[in-house]
């Protein structure tokens, strides 16, 4: 008697696993439904003594623009690219070495796109800008 070869065995075990599948799965099938995209997500999550609620929150269209003067295109291309100027202007009134630390900050923390020589026009510029006056030109 002859041992079955390689060839014959992978294509019973192929032929035994669509069976197999056959049978599992017999019957009519609808297909499934997909989830509502308008339902809400779950308010909150738990798990091992934490909850997290899902708090919905409307963020603001805010297409604004800093105010014109020396220096706005800078802080425009600058800041804009991380936040709104909104958020910017509504800063409580700082002085010069507040705004300093500040624009440091958004730098070497939050890795701002400002270079180390744009420091000084943009601390002007928001110092001026919060004293009521228009930024100096350098």
């Amino acid at each position: 008697m002859r041992a079955p070869s390689l060839a014959a065995i992978v294509v019973l075990l192929i032929a035994g696993s669509l069976f197999v599948l056959v049978a599992i799965g017999g019957g009519s099938h609808t297909a499934p439904v997909p989830a509502s995209s308008a339902a809400p997500p779950a308010p909150a999550v738990s798990a091992n003594g934490f909850e997290l609620t899902s708090t919905p929150i409307e963020l603001p269209d805010d297409a604004a623009t800093y105010p014109p003067g020396p220096h706005a295109d800078l802080v425009n291309q600058r800041c804009l690219s991380c936040h709104s100027a909104s958020m910017g202007l509504a800063q409580p009134k700082l002085t010069a070495a507040q705004w300093q630390a500040t624009v440091e900050k958004m730098r070497d923390t939050y890795k701002a796109p400002i270079a180390p020589g744009d420091v000084p026009a943009i601390v002007d510029y928001f110092t001026a800008l919060q004293g009521g006056a228009a930024p100096p030109a350098k």
